[in-house]
């Protein structure tokens, strides 16, 4: 058996099995750093994914930062070289095109010939609706390509017709049989879960205020197109202090579009108190503002203590097996940048509190903390 290690956690069944990455929260936890570690960990060689424009995946090493709405994040490490978009997907043409020039030598691009090639008047129709203004939702185009797709009008907007060097679209069956050879042969998989579980249109936490769709384990499989019978593990990626997207703001300053509140357990804070209880320099508090900002509309997100509630209920629904807490360096500004391995009990107690609290409620193992923003900035957690 080909055994994978993250500390001291054998993973010992990653090959012939779809894995899931996914966001326990509203999103922005940072699954963008998380995949590529992921897959050069468990030695993943192919990601898929059903993005659509209203999220972004943020990737930084060294000196190189790439953001991905279009393609998995995973193919930004390096072991991942396949990556595929299910027929649950919706992308831009030209934002595609880029990606592809963005990736390196020998990754291969697999298309579901149902994807949803978006167009402007898309967007258009987004950003004239009062009703998702309201909402602060993120306009891009995402809810009316998909509408335009179940309408079942024509098949014009199906990638189906896509042209585009680097890319390969298949038929329905072949990408699905392509996939279930692939597994039967030993590869791996990770589905990147895009947005958060608690934006689910039917599961999450408030509605309107949500995503056009669920953002969960069994929604990752149907849009792959393969049997619970594969799932592997379940990685929950977590923000000690989770955010919702900003909300829009008038001229005038009055709130016109309200992004949602938050599960009963918790509540809003500010940038400030989170910078000061991890005892970070004034001048740190004030990049969060900039640092801070959502990956596609650019607003200041808001941003929430911890729910507990939340935690429990979305490991339950999407089965999960490990927990990952990225920004732990919010709990404690001395963690910032840490790398490596380390013992729970080695942990500053603020973060080692917040560690134990969350195995004890979840019932499950947090294997990794993120400490910053680059690909290195991973602390193992043994």
């Amino acid at each position: 058996m080909n055994e994978k290690r993250i500390g001291t956690r054998t993973f010992g069944y990653s090959g012939g099995r779809v894995h899931v990455l996914l966001d326990g929260q509203w999103g922005s936890s940072g699954k963008g750093k998380m995949a590529p570690w992921l897959c050069d960990r468990l030695g993943i060689d192919t990601a898929s994914t059903s993005n659509m424009p209203n999220a972004g995946h943020t990737t930084k090493r060294g000196d190189k930062t790439t953001m991905y709405k279009v393609l998995p994040s995973s193919i930004t490490g390096d072991v991942c070289r396949t990556a595929i978009l299910t027929g649950a997907s919706v992308f831009d043409q030209n934002r595609l095109e880029a990606e592809v020039c963005e990736m390196q030598v020998g990754t291969r691009v697999l298309v579901h010939d149902r994807a949803v090639v978006m167009t402007a008047e898309h967007a258009r129709r987004e950003r004239e609706s009062y009703g998702l203004r309201a909402l602060a939702s993120t306009m891009q185009g995402s809810s009316a390509a998909m509408i335009d797709k179940i309408s079942r009008g024509g098949d014009e907007l199906l990638a189906r017709h896509l042209e585009c060097p680097g890319v390969e679209v298949w038929r329905a069956p072949m990408l699905r049989l392509w996939l279930d050879a692939h597994l039967a042969a030993g590869g791996a998989v990770l589905h990147e879960v895009s947005q958060g579980f608690a934006l689910s249109i039917d599961h999450g936490s408030h509605y309107p205020q949500c995503t056009s769709r669920n953002c969960t384990t069994a929604r990752g499989l149907d849009d792959l197109g393969v049997s619970p019978r594969l799932l592997g593990e379940v990685f929950m990626n977590l923000r000690p202090y989770p955010i919702r997207v900003g909300n829009i703001v008038g001229a005038d300053g009055d709130i016109v579009g309200h992004s949602g509140g938050g599960y009963a357990d918790c509540h809003e804070v500010t940038w400030q108190q989170v910078g000061e209880g991890a005892g970070m320099p004034q001048d740190e508090i004030d990049r969060l503002t900039h640092a801070e900002l959502t990956t596609v509309t650019k607003r200041l997100r808001r941003v929430f203590t911890f729910s507990w509630q939340g935690l429990k209920d979305a490991v339950r629904v999407n089965g999960v097996t490990c927990l990952l807490l990225n920004f732990a360096q919010y709990l404690d500004w001395e963690l910032r940048g840490a790398r490596g391995e380390t013992t729970r009990a080695a942990l500053p107690r603020r973060v080692r509190d917040f560690v134990y609290t969350l195995e004890e409620t979840s019932g499950k193992p947090v294997i990794a903390l993120g400490t910053g923003a680059d690909y290195d900035d991973i602390l193992i957690v043994n």
